[in-house]
């Protein structure tokens, strides 16, 4: 399937989706993936820092972080497989003696982990890793036993398809740079929306979060500049800290610009997350459309693949 299919088909296969459970739980956590594949670990290390059900870690490099020892659980996803970082760091998982499953559609990874005993997660073939995110993102869930799991699957799966919300967005951030705010729960969904937008509709965009963004990234807005657009991601459940900063960046800083504010909905902090994720999944489509490019093919990440096959 292409890119616009498979957005349009995002609930679809959230609900078709494996879930399988796991009956352990864990404390320590690190989700290894990259790109695509690495963006539910990064989900999943949000929805853990709000819920304190366990500590989970999103590692998207080679090998695995110092600190990682054989009391962590690890679980490698990489949609093709053949992911150097991933396979980096299973192998290193193998060596510190962690428990590992991965979540693949096959490739090296697959194999290395028939050849080690491992549980496998075998995920659909057919869609780019980016479009996956479904599949892969409830398969993590259920690996790691989220509370109050039933519930959570069910409100997503009552989530609808905002077409006409997206294709106003896009109207208003073609031609421009999307700057990207977010806070806390909604961090992963600003990088998920820059990632999009960048891969989906070959434009540049960038991200930051508040309150960080506060004490460094507020001054470079002194001198405005035309290009640039700002898109807000709220929280439905902000905190009165959080929701502040928002108001009073708007006054402080964007007074005179045209914002894009996109507000979450639903009750549990995953139905909250891709809510957004949807949204900016459709307007990145609809950019590209706007832009007159083709959203899947992302050739540049092949070819620098190829120049790194073997180094």
């Amino acid at each position: 399937m292409n890119i616009e299919e498979d957005t349009l088909n995002f609930l679809e296969m959230w609900k078709n989706a494996k879930s399988e459970l796991s009956v352990k739980k864990y404390r320590q956590v690190i989700l290894s993936g990259m790109g695509g594949s690495g963006i539910g670990g990064q989900i999943l290390s949000a929805i853990s820092d709000v819920t304190n059900f366990c500590q989970i870690t999103s590692w998207n490099n080679y090998n695995l972080p110092k600190w990682a020892n054989k009391d962590c659980f690890v679980i490698c996803v990489s949609y093709s497989g053949n992911t150097a970082e991933t396979l980096s760091a299973a192998k290193a998982a193998i060596e510190i003696g962690c428990e590992l499953e991965v979540v693949t559609t096959g490739g090296k990874l697959k194999k290395l982990a028939e050849e080690n005993d491992l549980h496998i997660t075998e995920i659909e073939k057919g869609h780019q890793p980016r479009a996956a995110l479904p599949l892969l993102l409830k398969t993590l869930i259920c690996r790691i036993g989220l509370p109050d799991l039933e519930e959570q699957i069910s409100e997503v799966s009552n989530l609808t398809l905002p077409i006409t919300e997206s294709k106003n967005i896009a109207s208003q951030l073609k031609g421009t740079i999307p700057c990207i705010y977010s806070s806390d729960l909604m961090n992963p969904v600003a990088y998920r929306w820059r990632c999009q937008i960048e891969e989906n509709a070959k434009q540049l965009a960038f991200n930051h979060q508040i309150p960080e963004m506060n004490h460094n990234e507020i001054v470079g807005w002194t001198l405005p500049n035309n290009q640039m657009s700002v898109i807000l991601i709220r929280d439905n459940h902000e905190k009165t800290q959080i929701k502040n900063r928002f108001e009073a960046t708007k006054n402080v800083v964007w007074d005179k610009l045209e914002i894009v504010e996109c507000v979450a909905e639903g009750k549990n902090p995953l139905t909250r997350i891709i809510s957004m994720i949807i949204l900016g999944d459709l307007v990145s489509i609809e950019l590209a459309k706007l832009n007159n490019v083709n959203p899947s093919p992302v050739e540049v990440i092949e070819n620098l693949k190829e120049e790194l096959d073997g180094k």
